[in-house]
């Protein structure tokens, strides 16, 4: 009898796997995927609301208070003392420079004294503690970097600190306003740190306000606070422009004191040497005066141009290097620097609302950058030009200065042999002349300085006191509520997609057959160890079973019809196999031969799965059924089910790796004349078991695959291995198949064509 030969070479199509599909993603794909995973996402969802509750519960509410102030344009009220001094237009940088100033710790420090507190008072409290993770996580910095810091600790330990190191000694006025400083700091300085961190100090908008906020867990104490630092800083910042003035008259004065000592000793030189000298040629010695004169005249026009010229050149350098090149003009009558910078200031404010409409990375941004350096770059080329002039114009007055001074020269050597006194003379008035210029020049100066300090008004006006706050401004419940609700969601979505894009078992019998390319026979529904043993035991013993053990029962039937279908005249030999242990072929096997069985055909069920220490340890099929027969002769029992068993690792009292292939081909042929039905349990492919041996036996060989259990390359190397020992007509079951969740991983419709076992009657 040959029904090796095609006994069962047809496929069998499943009936479920008749949707074409391809491999993009469908609006279907997307909602079963969140119909699998929609209790994880939510779980995740809720756990990160509920942190952030937890956490917003533990937060202390915040109030903020802002006051208001603004710049006073200095060119409103300027003079030309007052342009030098600030060196600068009023714009974006003295904006930030005064920022800078009020958020310097000095300034800090007169706002304490101000306000009178200290850093225990309750003013300057900066909350309540931060809640438990954050708490957790800051000591875990903490601790990580005092491991950090130990080894630089250590070697610094016998190095004396700043505070240790003598300072210099200066003038005694500078260093009692540095002790001063000092105790200010060390008394005050605690309480200014604390301060400054609950302020915030930024510009309003694009114009000259400045907006200073502060937070506290008080509302009044919020608008204490930003008041005293509005009403302090003009009276601040006059005292520091007050100071800075101060010191330039200081400094003017003691010029002009010394310039004017010297104009009294050249003055009395003068005078001494005409004493002395009263007896020269008047007539000579006035021509040769006059000369001289003249030469003297012109050379003080020249060194004052040089000095003037470079006086120029070095403070339109000093403003190009502080502002830029556009800021000369505030000393250069260019109308070319002039309109640079008008351009350059309009290029700025559409830069700053094309910054504010669209974005820093706009490409409007961009392209005003591009004016912007393309116009500094004009105003640079012109600056240079300017200050090139100034150099020439300085070289030129050079020349002349040496040109006049030769002539001098040699005109005191002319005259040298009749009228030396008469030289000397004019060199003194010439010093005499020069020191007087000098000393009117800085006079003036002095002058406009003492009356620019007795005019000198605050560059900061209050525009707007602080109200005190009727709502807490942090936490900002709903906003972090709904932001960890958005953030919840995108991490179980996250959490979800990586489950799904890990996760390689097979979950369909689509998935299945496109794995191992074989067809899939059927499935079988999950069911537990327990209740599976349980199963095998009342199989035959017409008790009414359960609807999800009938269900069972129903799908093994069918498994049975298909291989009877494709068996030769009813009869065959049939081998299960799975790729690891667990797969479920076993009670596939079971089944199977109990199907067959109730079907009237002669069927038997070879155990050669288990060795003989666990064949021992395991009750046989019919322990426990008092109505089954007895044991017939090879160890043969039959099983409640109405079919027979037979456990090799009894009947060969031997281990099954040990099983010669002689007796496995005299065991397999003797039993397939007496029975229409020979079913193998055999042991997993992956493993070192027997499967080869009875597999040139095998009519079909059946192979289980745990549903959403077992890896895809699992199955494909198992696959790989029967092929490659020649298996022939190979057949795939799916087990263990979760009903319920097998609809999650189908198309749409799918639950149409399979009837849920709660269904079934």
């Amino acid at each position: 009898m040959n029904r090796r030969s095609g006994v069962f070479s047809f496929m069998a199509d499943d009936p479920l796997d008749a949707t074409p599909r391809d491999g993009a993603v469908k609006l279907s794909d997307i909602y079963l995927f969140f119909w699998r995973r929609w209790l994880l996402i939510g779980l995740i969802f809720l756990a990160v609301v509920v942190v952030n509750g937890v956490m917003l519960m533990q937060i202390q509410p915040r109030y903020t208070a802002t006051a208001e102030v603004t710049l006073v344009d200095p060119r409103q009220n300027s003079t030309p003392i007052a342009d030098l001094l600030t060196g600068v237009p009023l714009s974006r940088q003295v904006v930030e420079q005064e920022i800078a100033t009020m958020r310097s710790k000095a300034f800090m420090i007169e706002v304490v004294k101000r306000l009178g507190v200290d850093e225990t008072s309750p003013m300057l409290e900066a909350g309540g503690p931060p809640p438990l993770p954050l708490r957790v996580l800051g000591s875990v910095k903490r601790f990580v970097s005092g491991l950090i810091r130990s080894k630089p600790a250590a070697d610094a330990a016998g190095k004396p600190s700043a505070a240790s190191v003598p300072l210099p000694q200066t003038a005694a006025d500078t260093e009692a306003t540095a002790q001063i400083l000092a105790g200010d700091m060390l008394q005050y300085g605690p309480a200014a740190d604390r301060l400054a961190a609950l302020l915030q100090i930024e510009q309003s908008g694009n114009g000259y306000g400045i907006s200073l906020s502060a937070e506290a867990a008080d509302p009044l104490f919020a608008a204490a606070i930003a008041n005293a630092v509005a009403a302090e800083y003009p009276r601040f910042s006059l005292g520091l422009r007050s100071q800075a003035i101060e010191e330039q008259v200081q400094l003017l004065s003691g010029r002009v004191e010394e310039l004017g000592h010297n104009l009294e000793e050249a003055e009395t030189a003068v005078v001494d040497f005409q004493t002395r000298v009263a007896g020269v040629n008047q007539d000579n010695a006035d021509r040769l005066n006059r000369q001289i004169e003249n030469l003297g005249r012109a050379l003080i026009e020249a060194r004052t141009e040089i000095v003037t010229v470079e006086a120029q050149r070095l403070q339109v350098l000093e403003l190009v290097a502080a502002d830029g090149p556009a800021a000369a003009s505030q000393v250069l009558d260019s109308p070319i620097l002039s309109g640079l910078r008008l351009q350059l200031s309009g290029h700025r404010i559409e830069r700053s609302r094309a910054a504010g409409q669209f974005g820093a990375d706009a490409p409007q941004v961009a392209a005003l950058d591009a004016v912007i350096a393309r116009v500094k770059e004009e105003a640079a080329l012109e600056t240079t030009r300017i200050v090139a002039e100034y150099q020439t114009r300085a070289s030129i007055a050079s020349a002349v200065v040496a040109s006049i001074e030769e002539k001098l020269t040699g005109l005191e050597q002319l005259v040298n042999a009749r009228s030396r006194n008469m030289v000397e003379l004019a060199k003194l008035r010439r010093i005499a002349d020069a020191n007087r210029i000098a000393y009117e020049e800085f006079l003036k100066v002095a002058t406009e300085s003492a009356q620019l300090k007795a005019l000198q008004q605050p560059s900061v006006r209050l525009l707007s006191f602080a109200e005190v706050p009727q709502t807490p401004s942090a936490p900002r419940s709903l906003l972090r509520l709904a932001i960890a609700g958005v953030a919840g969601l995108a991490i179980g979505l996250g959490a979800a997609l990586l489950l799904e894009l890990t996760s390689n078992s097979i979950k369909t019998t689509r998935a299945l057959r496109q794995a191992t390319g074989l067809p899939v026979i059927g499935s079988l529904s999950h069911l537990r160890k327990k209740r599976a043993a349980q199963l095998l035991g009342r199989l035959g013993s017409g008790a009414q079973l359960p609807a999800a053990e009938r269900t069972l029962v129903e799908e093994g039937r069918k498994l049975a019809l298909f291989l009877s279908g494709a068996a030769d005249r009813g009869r065959g030999t049939i081998v299960f196999t799975s790729a690891l242990p667990g797969e479920g072929k076993a009670l596939t096997a079971a089944l199977v031969a109990h199907a067959l069985a109730a079907r009237g055909q002669s069927v038997i069920l070879v155990d050669a799965a288990q060795d003989s220490a666990k064949a021992n340890r395991a009750p046989s099929p019919a322990a426990g059924d008092t109505e089954a027969a007895g044991p017939v002769p090879g160890g043969v029992v039959r099983s409640p089910a109405g079919y027979w068993f037979l456990s090799v690792a009894e009947t060969a009292r031997t281990g099954l790796d040990c099983l010669p292939d002689r007796w496995i081909e005299t065991a397999v042929t003797s039993l397939a004349d007496k029975y229409d039905y020979v079913l193998i349990n055999t042991t997993p492919v992956l493993s070192l078991g027997n499967v080869s041996s009875f597999l040139r036996h095998a009519d079909a060989l059946v192979v289980a695959s745990r549903w959403n259990a077992t890896a895809q390359q699992t199955v494909e190397t198992c696959i790989e291995r029967l092929r490659d020992l020649r298996a022939q007509n190979i057949y795939a079951v799916m087990t263990g198949v979760k009903r319920r969740a097998e609809r999650k991983y189908e198309y749409p419709g799918f639950m149409k064509t399979v009837k849920p076992w709660w269904k079934q009657t």
